[in-house]
């Protein structure tokens, strides 16, 4: 063989090689993007998967928000509609003391038993609202506040500096520290003025 042609079929197996190597370059790089694409494809679904899990955790803990604020909307609506329950528990036996002192005034005629039977209720309910935080707003000997009573009338008086609550017509109450009732009174516009 001569060597030109022995330098053909040189050039010939580095150009066999060559393409043998680039084939394997590419069959390596299809293999490398099946394998990308596998990995890519592999990544969506889990995505996909942490996804759907996160909107089911998300859409349970709106239910389960939406359970609770119902619940506590219906115990409050029972709350609010029994709230005087105990009020009312204490004062069924001041209404049955009275029905009693009705009765026993009845059959004795006497006006005393009567009266006598009409205090001991008062006294009853009087009890019962200051076991509830309710009181009775002081009068007597007071100076007149506008946020604890209301004035009916205003009058001179010798014994009374002025605004001094003189007589209480109607009496006041407050819960706690709000008033429920104002206290109805008569107020001294001081001593009366002598006119010449």
């Amino acid at each position: 063989m001569t060597n030109t042609n022995m330098n053909d079929t040189n050039d010939q197996n580095q150009a066999a090689e060559e393409i043998l190597s680039d084939d394997s370059k590419i069959s390596s790089a299809s293999d490398d993007s099946t394998s990308a694409e596998l990995s890519l494809e592999v990544q969506l679904q889990q995505a996909l998967r942490e996804r759907d899990d996160q909107t089911d955790r998300a859409l349970r803990a709106q239910a389960e928000l939406e359970n609770v604020r119902k619940r506590l909307q219906r115990e409050t609506q029972q709350l609010l509609q029994f709230a005087l329950m105990p009020l009312i528990s204490d004062l069924l036996p001041s209404l049955d003391n009275l029905n009693r002192a009705i009765e026993a005034a009845e059959q004795s005629g006497s006006v005393e038993e009567l009266l006598k039977g009409i205090r001991m209720v008062s006294s009853s309910f009087a009890e019962v609202l200051d076991r509830h935080g309710a009181k009775r707003i002081p009068t007597s000997g007071e100076t007149f506040d506008p946020n604890l009573h209301e004035a009916l009338q205003q009058i001179p008086s010798p014994d009374h500096d002025a605004m001094q609550i003189i007589q209480e017509v109607e009496s006041g109450w407050q819960l706690h520290d709000r008033v429920v009732r104002p206290s109805k009174v008569i107020v001294s516009s001081g001593p009366p003025t002598s006119e010449n």
